[in-house]
């Protein structure tokens, strides 16, 4: 199937990256529980990599849009290891990718990107994002990690068609 001239994603995966952009809301409400400035998510696109697919705020995007430029970063390698990736400070990473991310994501610092799985596989990275640098606690990485998870879930309900009407032409799941 071609890919859409708008996204580049194709089938499946187009529908992916729809339901995503539809998640800021949620994304919103992700970064509040994980105490973070904000959340941000980019998805797996088989013919171009890691895009950004949405954020919880204007930093958030800037942010995936630059690891997305630059085909490196915390959301990378998240993907690759398949496991998060805590950075305490994007300036102190090392690197030139690193450092060109830093002054593009200002004034994002400390990055937590956990993989989104769905189907067995890993779909894309969901990353949580602060304005200081400091480390990742244990606990802030397992939330991370529920986090994504529900993400994943979130993007799988809004990739399904809803139930087709029954003869009533009410939904499937009416009783009678």
């Amino acid at each position: 199937m071609a890919n859409d001239p708008g996204t580049g994603f194709s089938g499946t995966d187009h529908s992916l990256f729809l339901a995503g952009r539809r998640l800021s809301s949620a994304l919103r409400s992700m970064a509040a529980i994980s105490r973070a400035d904000g959340a941000a998510l980019m998805l797996d696109d088989p013919r171009a990599g890691l895009r950004a697919v949405a954020g919880s705020t204007a930093e958030g995007l800037e942010l995936e849009y630059a690891e997305q430029s630059e085909r490196d970063g915390p959301a990378h390698e998240s993907v690759a290891a398949d496991h998060p990736v805590a950075v305490d400070d994007l300036e102190g990473r090392g690197g030139t990718a690193y450092a060109r991310l830093a002054r593009r994501a200002a004034p994002v610092r400390a990055v937590l990107a956990v993989p989104v799985h769905a189907g067995g596989a890993v779909i894309g990275a969901l990353n949580f994002y602060r304005s200081t640098p400091g480390a990742w606690t244990s606990d802030q990485i397992a939330v991370g990690q529920t986090l994504a998870d529900t993400a994943a879930d979130l993007l799988v309900r809004l990739t399904v068609p809803p139930p087709a009407p029954d003869q009533d032409g009410r939904g499937a799941m009416t009783s009678h």
